[in-house]
């Protein structure tokens, strides 16, 4: 569901306690390491404009500069790519999503020395992981206030990770219920496609891998088959690159299911 105008305004009246707490803790902990560019990318003007305003009220002395797209902010970058702050918007997307994924990574590759803080709607128990993976200097879920990002904000350098409070819980969780993985190649065959996987790792013929596993020839091409359409390898040559590198623990080798 998406964002309302009328939400948007709720979360405003909320954010006003959230602001005077932040100023509050921050002046009780010294002078901030306030930003003096942020930059906003955001899909919605009134989001825009909202949180623009909610950042002058914090950062006076920052200048806020506002985006709709990545595009427009790619084509009216500044210079001074070490005193800017981007603030990107993922909106109901997740960052989970490999496609959403990838965008965000050309992203702060293309932002250099920038620090690129993400905020989504998306409620994603492991996108802290995901956003961090990116190169994200933080993540902002849709249930952290402004206090913590104005933490974010003030980090002290853009090697600097800041995950919210709020983060922390769902995090644990998400942690806790991961399924032990099994190494190597043991994940993706069944026992038998597993040792005929292995004699395949070897260069070995299909009579030679019949004989020691006591199969007909006939049901070693099978298994052969099977694994090669599972790694979509359309040799014997790939098939054994590939499961060597699944071997070695690689994640970049996409293997299909059982049919």
């Amino acid at each position: 569901m998406k964002h309302s105008q009328l939400d948007s305004y709720r979360e405003l009246e909320k954010a006003d306690d959230e602001i005077n707490s932040a100023l509050h803790r921050l002046e009780g902990e010294g002078a901030p390491s306030a930003p003096e560019i942020i930059s906003m990318i955001f899909g919605n003007p009134f989001e825009i404009a909202v949180l623009g305003s909610l950042l002058h009220h914090i950062f006076p002395d920052a200048q806020i500069r506002r985006f709709e797209s990545s595009t427009d902010w790619e084509n009216e970058k500044s210079d001074a790519s070490n005193i800017e702050i981007v603030l990107y918007n993922l909106g109901d997307r997740r960052i989970s999503d490999p496609d959403v994924k990838t965008e965000v990574q050309g992203f702060i590759k293309d932002a250099g020395s920038r620090q690129v803080i993400l905020i989504s709607r998306s409620g994603d128990s492991l996108a802290v992981f995901h956003a961090i993976d990116c190169g994200a200097s933080s993540f902002i879920p849709p249930n952290a206030g402004v206090d913590e990002l104005v933490e974010a904000l003030c980090a002290p350098a853009s090697k600097c990770v800041v995950i919210p409070r709020s983060s922390i819980p769902s995090m644990l969780e998400a942690l806790g219920d991961r399924p032990e993985r099994k190494p190597g190649l043991e994940r993706f065959f069944t026992e038998r496609q597993l040792a005929v996987a292995r004699a395949l790792q070897r260069g070995d013929a299909n009579k030679i891998i019949a004989y020691d596993l006591g199969l007909c020839e006939s049901t070693v091409k099978v298994h052969i088959r099977n694994i090669m359409r599972k790694l979509k390898a359309t040799n014997r040559t790939q098939a054994a690159f590939r499961l060597n590198e699944l071997a070695n623990g690689s994640d970049d080798i996409e293997v299909l299911p059982e049919d």
